[in-house]
């Protein structure tokens, strides 16, 4: 096989397993109702509570007490270190382009010495 077959096949298959991970389904919660931490009334899970379940919360709270906490904690300004806007975030992606120049760096190396 050349290198560039090799480094063809490569790339074929990131694409791929990437491509396949977006469309991956997310976990949900095992009841799509829950009570609520604070007024203990019955509530249906929202994108909210959902990605807080995900993340390994295990209180949640209805829209009603989520507005009273949200209005009674100060106001922040948005950390942009943290993950929001643009420069921020866990850096996944750099790491996936520069394991991917890896192996056509170490062919090309190959190939031209």
């Amino acid at each position: 096989m050349s290198p560039e077959t090799i480094l063809a096949g490569v790339a074929a298959a990131v694409v791929i397993l990437g491509l396949m991970g977006s469309f991956w389904p997310k976990r949900k919660p095992p009841h799509m109702v829950f009570k609520c931490g604070r007024c203990n009334t019955a509530s249906r899970h929202s994108n909210r509570t959902i990605e807080a379940w995900r993340r390994g919360k295990t209180r949640f709270f209805c829209p009603p007490c989520h507005l009273k906490w949200l209005q009674s904690q100060p106001r922040r300004e948005p950390d942009t270190y943290a993950g929001q806007g643009r420069g921020g975030g866990s850096g996944c992606l750099g790491v996936f382009v520069i394991l991917g120049f890896l192996p056509a760096g170490g062919m090309l190396a190959w190939v031209f010495v």
